[in-house]
């Protein structure tokens, strides 16, 4: 069996030798305290400013970060000197509204996701910054979380051989009722599955070209629309691959969640889980490499992808997630709610004709 050598160097994100960019945050709500912002201090980034139409957010923000500056107004943070980078994490149902704004400050911005909640958003939203030639990116974090990394880190290496078969497999709990989330429409593929559907797409190295959805509302759930689904994507026929992402979210069954991808290369096989990464050769099959995983997802993925913005605006090119990318992902995830509304196959071409 050949011996896999990977060390946490080799996929654990790292800030950017150029980090002095002063970063301006839009939005002051959880996923900022508990994601965004611990993730730039950890990576010795350079919060400069915070803005929140809550006064008490902002000041909740500033107290625990040690934010010099703090606002009501977002026009008061956006145009200051100091801040080189826009941080927008306002809710999806606002963002056009608030992108209409931030981006006239001409300045780069990491949204974050679900970038939109309709494809006429989306859509506008990226010819907004184009147009206003704002270097715009997505936070579609995951794909720095350390664990999808280790598994990116091998396909790129190439030692899968050619991979024909991505399976994903997530099983969770957020019904709870009197959560925001319960509400939202779609979420369960728009919102939190669009992480995965983003990740197929990593790891595939390429895009669908229709996808089969199935969803299932459960008796008594508090979510408006269904927390379970199974996603198949399928790809040109000269690809030879074929991805699958099930997401039940809706397990009460705290004992039996579980998390886990399985990547299935014409030489091996490789299966990951959050904190594992299991590694076997057809050289040498009864046989397999266990690696440790260092790292999480929260906050390490954020730092990640906040250098990535970093890297390009210094290399003078776009982000991996840019705006123009995920409107690949957004595509499928409307894909998917189109295919389980009524059954039948749908095209990536149909969606915003």
């Amino acid at each position: 069996m050949p011996l896999l050598q990977l060390s946490p160097q080799d996929y654990q994100p790292s800030p950017p030798e150029q980090k002095e960019y002063g970063i301006g945050i839009v939005g002051c709500g959880g996923i900022m305290r508990g994601a965004h912002l611990p993730a730039y201090r950890q990576f010795g980034y350079r919060v400069v400013g915070c803005c929140d139409l809550d006064p008490e957010a902002v000041r909740t923000v500033q107290d625990q970060f040690e934010i010099p500056f703090g606002t009501t107004r977002a026009e008061d943070l956006i145009y200051r000197d100091d801040v080189q980078i826009i941080d927008l994490a306002v809710h999806a149902s606002v963002r056009r509204e608030v992108m209409e704004q931030v981006s006239r400050a001409g300045k780069p911005i990491l949204s974050q996701k679900p970038f939109a909640m309709t494809w006429d958003d989306a859509a506008a939203m990226v010819r907004m910054c184009r147009e206003r030639g704002v270097k715009l990116m997505v936070n579609q974090q995951a794909r720095w979380a350390p664990a999808h990394r280790a598994l990116q880190v091998l396909l790129e290496r190439g030692v899968l051989g050619h991979v024909y078969s991505i399976v994903h497999f997530h099983r969770s709990f957020q019904d709870v009722p009197g959560s925001w989330y319960v509400d939202l429409e779609n979420f369960n593929i728009i919102d939190h599955g669009i992480h995965y559907l983003d990740l197929c797409r990593y790891f595939a190295g390429r895009n669908p070209v229709r996808v089969k959805a199935s969803a299932v509302m459960v008796p008594g759930q508090a979510a408006v629309t269904p927390m379970a689904h199974t996603i198949l994507m399928e790809f040109e026929p000269e690809a030879m691959l074929s991805a699958v992402s099930h997401f039940n979210n809706i397990v009460q069954t705290r004992a039996l969640h579980r998390y886990d991808w399985c990547i299935d290369g014409t030489e091996g096989s490789a299966m990951v889980s959050r904190d594992e990464l299991t590694v076997s050769f057809k050289t040498a099959p009864e046989q397999k490499q266990v690696f440790a995983v260092q790292g999480k997802w929260f906050p390490d993925a954020f730092g990640g992808s906040m250098g990535e913005l970093m890297r390009a605006l210094a290399e003078e090119r776009e982000p991996l997630t840019s705006g123009e990318d995920n409107l690949q992902s957004i595509k499928i995830a409307y894909a998917a709610v189109e295919s389980a509304k009524t059954g039948r196959s749908v095209e990536l071409a149909e969606i915003g004709i």
